[in-house]
């Protein structure tokens, strides 16, 4: 599957991504340019977030060394998420948070900034898998494992391969448009505008936890982990899908043609880079618009 033809696109063609529902709507959330900038709290979170992924790393290394022999899923032989792979992931995502720091101005500094929040989610879900890997690998064998994975890729392609096509079509104004692209796009839309995270992890909660004090243990208690993990990871590659990779390719365009989007939208050079970014990069070089 090539994307290639994905960054392709002239300037002109580029301001076709606007016409895309999910798209704006990934940009009125995130962009919000009336809320004040809390910086100290943003490294609050992401430090509790780095935590919880750790803890996440001392979890899986507990259910190999400390099993429970009342519980269903035998004791797992192979840990899968040992403290070294943490320690890989921190280094790649401070490494590419440390570059957005330096790419980053004024019109775009929303988009740098979810790159890393995407980063940090891809993380998680990463461990997630792992852990669910270590803990299930031996009640499901390699050939069960090896089944429910090529179930996700099986679906991940058919999701990437339809969106694909669709903003190709988008772009490129092919007026063609996929059967599966569109019954994603409505699912979306309506998740969008219906659901709310509290439900889901209300939903969550009470299927694992349905005494409220337990989990569930039994077969069938198996079978709805498995089911919430195979719901996980094919709900992370829409979300991929279908709001962020398409918003940070409306990103890569603002970027790639900043000075014609700048003009477009009637901005100063010193409006559109910001102070900073402006005095460093720009003033007193070939890029500086001479008035």
């Amino acid at each position: 599957m090539n994307m290639g033809n994905l960054f392709k696109a002239s300037f002109e063609e580029s301001l076709n991504l606007k016409d895309d529902k999910l798209i704006n709507y990934m940009k009125n959330d995130v962009e919000r340019w009336d809320l004040k900038e809390r910086p100290i709290l943003l490294k609050i979170l992401a430090l509790a977030l780095i935590g919880m992924l750790y803890g996440i790393v001392l979890f899986t290394n507990r259910i190999v060394t400390n099993h429970d022999r009342d519980g269903f899923v035998p004791q797992a032989e192979v840990n899968f998420l040992p403290p070294f792979i943490f320690w890989i992931f921190l280094v790649m995502y401070l490494v590419i948070w440390a570059y957005t720091l330096i790419k980053r101005y004024r019109a775009t500094k929303f988009v740098w900034g979810y790159i890393n929040v995407v980063n940090i989610f891809t993380w998680l879900v990463i461990e997630i898998n792992l852990y669910f890997i270590t803990a299930f690998l031996k009640p499901l064998t390699a050939i069960g494992m090896g089944i429910f994975f090529s179930i996700i890729l099986l679906i991940g392609y058919i999701v990437v391969k339809s969106k694909k096509a669709s903003l190709e079509n988008l772009l490129y104004k092919k007026n063609k448009k996929e059967k599966v692209d569109k019954w994603l796009e409505k699912i979306i839309n309506l998740v969008v505008k219906y659901s709310s995270i509290v439900v889901i992890i209300g939903f969550i909660w009470n299927f694992i936890f349905p005494s409220g004090d337990a989990p569930r243990t039994d077969m069938t208690g198996f079978i709805e982990i498995l089911a919430m993990w195979l719901a996980l990871d094919i709900g992370f590659i829409i979300a991929q899908a279908y709001l962020f990779f398409p918003y940070l390719l409306h990103g890569y365009y603002r970027h790639k043609y900043s000075e014609e989007y700048r003009n477009l939208e009637g901005q100063t050079q010193l409006e559109w880079y910001g102070e900073k970014y402006f005095n460093k990069h720009i003033k007193g070089t070939n890029k500086e618009e001479k008035i």
